[in-house]
């Protein structure tokens, strides 16, 4: 059954065969086959996920004529990386439609931003079971999150400061509920995971995911945040309006004899036979299958119809013309079962006993490696992650210590900057309040215990918190924000903060323009 039934040989690329969950992975194979010159598994990648990468494209442009160019061209670009693709860590569907995404996103969205769960359209998007899961946690969302979910699936997050931040941190938890993230609960990798998965993190944001995810735990959020706005894009999905079969494979084939390269879809010789469809489906429901290691999988059984278990014909013909000689009489036309291939690997994990004699085989691999040098290597492991986060958290105050340092100068420098002395018993306080933001200093600050430092701002009257301040372990303090205000001061505040909206009556330090005479 795992081998050829005309040659005994077996295919040289191990095949998925249909998507029946986690497990298996269809696009991944059809990427393979497309690396390895497969014309018509080309074809068949266009038609499985040119109308998900045309309808993101058409919901992210605002235009059917723009979003038709992008498809081609990211089509073409996945069939000439088809190798490198199908070697990444995410699966094949995740990995094409974020390389779509962050194409789509990069020519600026325009247009209006279309509801994904809108009443009148949900029997066109529920052909995929993994449409329903979506549009059910859509609809679990408050108004407010499902419009912002809606909007961020489209290209639109315009948010600066801290709502950038919030919005961020409820993307992620949309995200995750779609695709569990996993890894620990780290609300700063989640979010901007997020924001990256869905091509919305700006420079700075993806400098920073790329030094949280270093490691293998953390790593997994950002995989499993791509895979989830690969999700999304479920509810974005148009078909074009004309075949992109011509314009993606143009070019794509063997080079001739002659030098030429030949066309996919070039004419047949007269009088051969008509070559079997190997690949099948839509962007619902991708299905792979050729001519060798044949099953019979499909609808139920029918009166009159052969039972799945007959024998196989001996005389060599396909099993696709005895499936369709089973089905009755005046069946319909797509009740035929289709045939899948299956790898060789199939039949030996089907069978319970080479599974036992296969867990006994890697036991007993791993009972061989000697107690101590197990040890040695366990230790060596945790030496490792223990001097790479030192580094890492050098590295990240390194970092941290050079931005609010040229922040300081920048506001120094800017036009109408005031340099104001504070006024305190308890170190030495100094800040540059500008109209673009502020930069504060202090130094010989003592801390007080089970209480944090809170600064506040104040305008009109109005006052409004700005952060709980960092003191370091040699009582200094460095903070910078792009917010500004009139006047400041700082308050001895419960952690982690007041929450009350108001500051406390056990000031530390006032920083007044007013008062110090600036």
């Amino acid at each position: 059954m795992g081998s050829d039934i005309r040659t005994g040989e077996m295919p040289a690329i191990p095949e998925d065969t249909i998507d029946l969950g986690e497990r298996l992975d269809p696009t991944r194979t059809l990427l393979r086959r497309a690396a390895g010159g497969d014309q018509r598994a080309a074809a068949a990648l266009v038609d499985v996920l040119g109308p998900r990468i045309h309808g993101l494209s058409v919901h992210v442009t605002g235009s059917s004529a723009r979003a038709e160019k992008l498809a081609v061209t990211v089509l073409r670009s996945c069939l000439r990386e088809a190798g490198d693709l199908a070697a990444s860590g995410l699966p094949g569907e995740a990995a094409v439609l974020d390389r779509a995404r962050r194409a789509a996103v990069a020519t600026n969205p325009s247009g209006d931003v279309r509801s994904l769960v809108a009443p009148d359209l949900v029997n066109d998007r529920t052909r995929d079971r993994r449409e329903v899961e979506v549009l059910r946690v859509l609809l679990e969302l408050p108004p407010a999150h499902r419009a912002l979910v809606e909007s961020a699936a489209q290209g639109r997050f315009s948010y600066t400061g801290q709502p950038r931040q919030q919005n961020a941190v409820i993307l992620s938890q949309a995200l995750d509920q779609l695709v569990p993230f996993g890894g620990p609960p780290d609300v700063e990798t989640r979010a901007l995971a997020a924001l990256d998965a869905l091509a919305l993190a700006e420079e700075g944001e993806r400098l920073r995911l790329r030094e949280l995810t270093r490691y293998p735990e953390t790593a997994g959020i950002h995989r499993h945040a791509i895979e989830a706005a690969a999700r999304l894009a479920l509810l974005t999905t148009v078909p074009p309006s004309r075949d992109l079969r011509l314009a993606v494979l143009e070019g794509f084939g063997a080079v001739r004899t002659d030098g030429a390269r030949s066309s996919p879809l070039s004419a047949r010789p007269a009088g051969a036979a008509e070559p079997e469809p190997s690949y099948r489906g839509d962007y619902a429901t991708p299905v792979l299958g050729t001519d060798s290691q044949r099953r019979m999988v499909g609808p139920p059984a029918m009166a009159g119809g052969r039972h799945s278990s007959a024998v196989e014909p001996q005389d060599g013909s396909s099993m696709a013309a005895s499936s369709e000689a089973a089905l009755p009489t005046g069946a319909p036309e797509g009740a035929s079962s289709p045939a899948f291939s299956f790898r060789a690997t199939d039949e030996k994990q089907r069978s319970r006993r080479d599974r036992r004699r296969e867990k006994r085989r890697t036991e007993q691999g791993r009972r061989g490696v000697p107690w101590f040098s197990r040890t040695v290597a366990a230790a060596a492991v945790a030496a490792l992650l223990v001097l790479g986060y030192l580094l890492s958290d050098v590295h990240h105050q390194l970092e941290e210590s050079e931005r609010l340092a040229s922040a300081w100068a920048n506001h120094t420098m800017t036009a109408g900057a005031q340099l104001v002395p504070g006024v305190s018993d308890n170190g030495t306080w100094r800040a540059v309040i500008t109209e673009d933001g502020i930069s504060l200093r202090a130094e010989g600050v003592v801390g007080w215990e089970d209480e944090v430092l809170e600064l506040w701002g104040e305008t009109d009257g109005v006052q409004r918190s700005l952060g709980v301040l960092d003191l370091a372990d040699d009582g200094s303090i460095r903070f910078t924000t792009e917010e500004s205000d009139e006047r400041l001061f700082v308050t001895r505040e419960m952690p982690p903060g007041n929450e009350s909206g108001t500051p406390s009556e056990r000031v530390v330090a006032s920083l007044d323009p007013a008062v110090s005479g600036v």
